[in-house]
């Protein structure tokens, strides 16, 4: 199991490379750049992004949010930050579980609707590769003739929302993890809730479990609550650490449910 997060780590530094590729060099550089490029997520009239994102859905379907963990941009900086803070002893606090935010499906239906309506600010803004598509307009400013411009919104717009994402992502990642992708995203609350459903999702083994608790502490999306076994199969990010850290090989991503370790408490009647 220790290989699904070895792989997630190297499948995210190859995209995140080609998005900055992408962004920064042009597509023509190299294929991976390309393609890096083309298999995000774009909301949009356009067929081929349509069909990118209904790509997506169905492998959060069978898998999981594999986009989250290792494609998208954000959430592999998100990572990297999530990094720094292991290394700076004052910030590499154990996490806990967080109970689902209420904010997340009102603010994916306020997103919708802004898409709906054609109000593109809230696109260019909060929508995953057009930050990093911001982030990355503060080295080329001619990025943002693709979007902003469009507005009648010049350069200095798309770095500065490209300046202030860069900062909200990284004081959010060193001190909550995986939290913007887990409660602001509109993109990941909507693959959170097709994940759901998924076919395939960590579950705990109640027979290997001894409650030490490092599922828990590790947890980059706070989506585990290891006193009564639960994971919140909605914000889980398929970073794959409870899987490979366990100790005792009580988490596994698997496409079966596992039964209580012991039988549920029943009142006993008494004789007649």
């Amino acid at each position: 199991m220790k290989q699904l997060r070895a792989i997630r780590v190297l499948m995210g530094a190859l995209f995140l490379l080609g998005v900055a590729v992408c962004l920064l060099l042009g597509t023509h550089v190299h294929p991976m750049a390309r393609m890096a490029g083309a298999v995000q997520i774009l909301v949009s009239a356009s067929a081929v992004s349509a069909g990118v994102a209904l790509f997506w859905l169905a492998v959060t379907f069978v898998f999981g949010r594999l986009y989250c963990a290792s494609v998208c941009p954000v959430g592999v900086l998100s990572d990297i930050f999530l990094r720094v803070r292991r290394r700076i002893p004052r910030l590499n606090r154990p996490f806990t579980f967080r109970a689902r935010s209420r904010l997340d499906v009102p603010l994916l239906w306020i997103y919708v609707v802004c898409v709906m309506v054609g109000l593109s600010v809230v696109v260019f803004a909060v929508q995953p590769y057009n930050i990093a598509r911001n982030m990355a307009s503060a080295m080329r400013p001619a990025l943002t003739e693709a979007t902003w411009g469009t507005l009648g919104l010049g350069a200095a717009v798309g770095i500065a929302t490209g300046v202030v994402s860069f900062i909200i992502i990284a004081v959010t990642s060193v001190l909550r993890g995986r939290e913007f992708c887990t409660r602001w995203c509109p993109l990941g609350t909507a693959l959170g809730i097709v994940q759901e459903r998924a076919l395939m999702h960590i579950e705990f083994d109640p027979d290997r479990c001894r409650s030490c608790g490092l599922c828990e502490a590790r947890c980059r999306a706070q989506a585990i609550k290891m006193v009564s076994r639960y994971v919140d199969q909605t914000r889980c990010v398929r970073c794959f650490d409870c899987v490979a850290d366990c100790p005792n090989g009580a988490i596994k991503y698997q496409l079966n449910r596992n039964r209580p370790a012991s039988p549920l408490m029943r009142k006993v009647g008494s004789k007649q």
